[in-house]
């Protein structure tokens, strides 16, 4: 992603604008690379531009945690909006959410941040728990006990964590994958 683009002087930055590029910065390169001269460069637009914004860098970043953890809410959200499909579905649509490219991205380069930033831990904690109840309550749905339904919904949290971490450096699971592992998940 080419860091410099076309100058912004013909029309005025919002605070949106300043961290959708910091956001694209901590994706690509991690929170280290969040930089007043490279949000510049980026933007096409002098330091004035971001101090009429904010009055520092902590500025720019205590609003990107903010964003993120609205991002993070936005998630459990949707989440907690599934219950009222079949259990199975309930499951397949989990695997749809965690495998959108963008989505997958934005909760890896958080989880990246979370393990620097207690507040932003706490957000991304809240989500895998709910990841979990969600899980959980479709197993038990299926008519696993406890502990089955326990050790599956674990499974289904580590599996979309690491799907997270390793899609990178992985082959993407192909459809047939996940439809696999969802059958492996629900087979009684």
């Amino acid at each position: 992603m080419p860091e410099s683009s076309p100058s912004r002087r013909g029309s005025r930055l919002t605070v949106d604008d300043w961290l959708d590029a910091a956001m694209r910065l901590l994706i690509s390169e991690g929170v280290g690379a969040i930089k007043i001269s490279r949000l510049c460069r980026q933007l096409g637009v002098t330091k004035g531009s971001f101090y009429w914004h904010f009055t520092d860098i902590a500025a720019l970043m205590t609003a990107l945690a903010d964003h993120c953890r609205r991002v993070q809410a936005d998630a459990m959200e949707t989440l907690e909006g599934l219950g009222s499909l079949p259990p199975v579905e309930r499951i397949r649509t989990m695997g749809v959410l965690v495998s959108d490219t963008r989505r997958r991205s934005v909760e890896a380069a958080v989880r990246a941040w979370a393990e620097t930033d207690p507040h932003l831990a706490k957000s991304v904690i809240a989500l895998d728990s709910t990841v979990f109840d969600v899980a959980h309550d479709a197993f038990m749905e299926l008519g696993f006990d406890e502990q089955q339904a326990h050790a599956r919904a674990t499974t289904l949290v580590y599996v979309g964590i690491g799907y997270m971490a390793g899609s990178e450096h992985l082959d993407i699971a192909t459809d047939e994958d996940k439809r696999i592992l969802v059958e492996i998940l629900t087979r009684i």
